[in-house]
């Protein structure tokens, strides 16, 4: 099962634990991703809807295009966030979506493309 949904919001945040966290959010769903930029080479976190819903690793590749973000999953992602990949649509401007595409690449490196 894929999980497909619009995002009313996407965010893109450092806070003061020097955590990149990169979300998309919507009334019912979310997706969220966080990597420490103190820990080199340390796992993202990725959770969907809940914390009960989220491994450290898992996504085997994630294209990103204007207006939709697209993560396929691997073995662990799957069983970890109970589905195969998220497809979610979203709008915003252009610099948050430049932000994102770097944001992106920085966090998931060769497995990321943009179309």
């Amino acid at each position: 099962m894929i999980l497909k949904f619009e995002a009313e919001a996407v965010e893109i945040e450092e806070n003061d634990l020097n955590i990149l966290c990169v979300g998309f959010y919507a009334e019912e769903n979310y997706l969220m991703i966080q990597q420490s930029l103190e820990i080199e080479n340390a796992a993202y976190h990725i959770e969907r809807d809940d914390q009960s819903f989220g491994t450290y690793g898992g996504v085997e590749n994630i294209e990103l295009s204007r207006d939709q973000v697209d993560v396929r999953l691997n073995e662990d992602g799957k069983s970890a966030l109970d589905c195969d990949g998220v497809i979610i649509d979203f709008e915003t401007d252009d610099e948050t979506f430049g932000l994102l595409t770097e944001k992106l690449k920085f966090i998931f490196g060769s497995s990321f493309t943009v179309k």
